[in-house]
């Protein structure tokens, strides 16, 4: 049988989070972000300041263990009825 789909949008505190924890033996976890990684925001302001390097402070999408599929993209509408996220491409015109 096939699993359940979860599509995040966004990988953010909570996408990421989510993306993380959710059990892929249960679920099939997608994300669609703009964003190809996590950003710890509140250590921004050391990079800034040059304690902390940049690549420090972000964790990439890939990282996350049993994910389905990351689609770098920003979803421009939700259709709930037909269950289809509708998506544009980040590097077309």
């Amino acid at each position: 049988p096939r699993k359940p789909r979860v599509v995040i949008l966004g990988s953010g505190w909570a996408g990421f989070t989510l993306a993380r924890r959710l059990s892929k033996s249960l679920f099939d976890v997608r994300v669609i972000s703009p964003a190809n990684h996590f950003l710890f925001t509140p250590l921004l302001p050391s990079t800034a300041v040059g304690t902390l390097e940049f690549r420090a402070i972000q964790e990439p999408v890939r990282t996350i263990r049993g994910l389905g599929h990351y689609y770098q993209a920003k979803a421009s509408h939700l259709d709930l009825d037909k269950r289809v996220v509708s998506c544009e491409d980040l590097y077309k015109g």
